[in-house]
């Protein structure tokens, strides 16, 4: 049941399409707090000389929701208010008394499988080995229908409400990070033992940081209390946009009306799906007086959509989706060896009939996920929002999206009336990829029509992160006026070409690229206004080239450096060991990354500690199949240079 859910989660996956499936770092106190802070600078860090609040606002994955028992929900379960109020659940958050979290697709079945459930179930299975031998697909849609809505019922939005069951919380936290809440009672491990001692552990905190790691450079960057200026701006994935933005005003209002430094303006980061929910709050609140912001630093923000959602919505599939369904992407998603043996399984099925219920199965989770949600339907393409207009039946949500999209069709002169009113706007993108080339996790986005032709992070198209910014697919050459040293897009378009920085062939996990964190603050400070202010490494005082390779330090920062200091403290390390472990911390420091040659670096780091013996490390060594995945692998290449693109029975078609 479990491989059966795992699929249908994959297959869910693809139909959102825009998420950072943030797995948040082992964040504990010790690694993000530098002590208790009783009274903060107002000396100000900023160009500007008056303080402003970096506010982040999350994108798909970075927001955690939570779900609680009915019994919060009775009219007596709090003293005042309801499980919606922040002061009755915060406590059960950080105490760990909930059911199940998630930070995208809810994760608790335990409540799925009811009798109409398991009918339609094993309906499906039944209808499915009628199709071996008819070569149709036999589903019923009805019962695909019951099964989604089941499985998902913590993520559909009800459209009276405008939000998601009233058990599931996503919290929100008015107040700096310095005031985030920990736990208030000791929290046990599955033994019974204790696992935290009480205001030891932050679930906020550690959600946080393990998605947006900027502690080390804020602190670097504003002091000790780093943290009294540090905000973020959750709300779930599955929601109504118009909510999100009168949560957001309502969000800057208040901590501009109070907080630590003496702030009057923001600075607004926003990430991947939090970028839509900016662009409509700034539509909204045009002026500088209303939306109190000096400044926007979009970092791989969703400006525009990507074509993964129109593609799904419009079931449009890549040119060799045949060969990719029967001979890749399915079994990718699974691992070897036995994707092997999915592979060979699905050429049981006739092609016309799998593909009739891939078309079913997506149709399915459009209709009751993604068309129904105003939050989702924000990602597609203002372009493209004309050709899955008329596939809402939802009038609530139609006019949510219509207004959004209104909007959207005068980005650019709305993002010039910011900047004529001294509010600049820049964006922090990666290129150079096809969707789903590289991430595991993405690799079902290789199925959508798009994918050959675009050039993105894997999720987002360059011309949505980088508003304007041209390209072509990914080795292939543009011209034009200010062409990267790849020659797959150029600048020279972009809405704002000296507002503009690129990392070539980075996926939309951008977090963990040191040097785009490092950059995100430095423009945020007002250290750096344009392009031309970090384009000279012998002149200028800071250096971020415009196009910069791809990073991931995120091992490297989390695991392989702190291991190696505990490792020094207790056991004398040599000269070589010493400058091996500086070199990697100066190219974790440096803003000019080599991708090729900085993981090797980190490779020739880890088995260093492996060979002096450092606890958990093992020697990298490339890895090599079994007889079982050899024999696996060569009966599923014979299979398909024989079969090609279809299943057995199509041969008797």
């Amino acid at each position: 049941m479990k491989k059966i859910i795992s699929l249908i989660l994959s297959i869910a996956l693809l139909a959102t399409g825009l998420c950072i499936p943030a797995s948040a770092a082992e964040v504990t106190l010790a690694d993000t707090e530098i002590g208790t802070v009783t009274s903060a600078s107002l000396e100000s860090a900023f160009v500007e000389g008056e303080n402003s609040l970096i506010v982040f606002v999350t994108g798909i994955g970075q927001s955690w929701s939570y779900l609680f028992d009915e019994s919060y929900l009775e009219e007596d379960a709090f003293e005042e208010g309801t499980l919606q109020d922040y002061d009755n659940y915060v406590e059960l958050i950080e105490n760990d008394k909930y059911i199940a979290d998630w930070n995208l697709f809810n994760n608790y079945f335990d409540e799925s499988f009811d009798k109409p459930t398991i009918k339609a179930i094993i309906k499906v299975a039944l209808a499915l080995i009628g199709s071996l031998f008819t070569r149709k697909n036999m589903v019923d849609t009805e019962d695909l229908t019951q099964i989604a809505t089941s499985l998902f019922r913590y993520n559909i939005v009800d459209k009276d409400t405008e939000r998601i069951d009233e058990r599931v919380v996503t919290p929100r936290y008015v107040m700096p990070l310095s005031e985030w809440p920990y736990n208030t009672e000791p929290l046990y491990n599955d033994d019974g033992t204790v696992s935290q001692e009480i205001g030891t552990y932050s679930h906020a905190k550690h959600h946080f940081y393990g998605s947006i790691p900027c502690a080390e450079i804020a602190e670097e960057k504003l002091g000790a209390n780093y943290e009294d200026y540090l905000y973020c701006y959750n709300f779930c994935a599955f929601s109504y946009t118009k909510n999100n933005v009168e949560g957001l005003k309502e969000f800057l209002d208040t901590i501009v009306a109070d907080n630590k430094v003496g702030a009057d303006k923001v600075v607004l980061v926003p990430m991947s799906m939090g970028a839509s929910v900016v662009s409509a709050f700034l539509a909204q609140y045009p002026n500088a007086e209303d939306n109190h912001v000096r400044r926007v630093v979009s970092i791989v923000g969703c400006w525009d959509g990507s074509q993964i959602l129109t593609d799904l919505i419009n079931k449009e599939y890549a040119d060799n989706s045949r060969d990719l369904f029967y001979n890749g992407i399915i079994a990718d998603m699974i691992g070897q060896p036995w994707g092997y043996v999915v592979n060979w399984a699905l050429r049981l099925f006739s092609y016309q009939s799998l593909r009739d219920l891939v078309d079913q199965v997506v149709g399915v989770l459009c209709d009751e996920l993604i068309l129904k949600t105003p939050s989702l339907m924000a990602l597609v393409p203002s372009s493209e929002y004309s050709s899955i207009r008329g596939k809402i039946t939802s009038q609530a949500v139609l006019e949510q999206t219509d207004y959004y999209y209104n909007a959207q069709s005068t980005l650019k002169t709305r993002l010039e009336a910011l900047e004529e009113q001294g509010i600049p706007v820049y964006f922090i993108s990666g290129y150079g990829l096809p969707y789903g080339a590289c991430t595991s996790d993405y690799t079902a986005f290789g199925f959508m029509k798009h994918s050959a032709i675009t050039n993105s992070d894997e999720i987002i198209d360059i011309c949505s992160t980088a508003p304007g910014t041209s390209f072509v697919a990914p080795g292939e050459t543009i011209t034009g006026t200010i062409v990267s040293p790849d020659g797959e897009i150029d600048a020279g378009t972009a809405y704002y070409p000296d507002h503009c920085w690129y990392f070539y062939q980075q996926k939309h996990e951008l977090e963990y690229n040191n040097t785009a964190i490092k950059l995100a603050i430095e423009i945020a400070l007002g250290n750096i206004t344009c392009v031309q202010d970090c384009d000279d490494a012998e002149e200028d005082d800071y250096y971020f080239p415009q196009f910069n390779s791809s990073s991931d330090v995120k091992r490297l920062s989390n695991n392989y450096i702190p291991d190696y200091l505990r490792w020094a403290a207790e056991n004398t390390a040599t000269e070589e060991q010493n400058a091996l472990y500086e070199k990697v911390v100066a190219m974790k420091n440096s803003t000019v990354n080599d991708r090729e040659q900085d993981d090797a670096l980190i490779l020739e780091f880890y088995n260093m500690m492996a060979d002096a013996g450092v606890s958990g490390y093992a020697r990298a060594t490339d890895s090599s199949e079994s007889f079982f995945e050899k024999i696996l692998r060569k009966n599923n290449d014979f299979v398909a240079e024989t079969v090609g693109s279809k299943g057995f029975l199509d041969f008797f078609a």
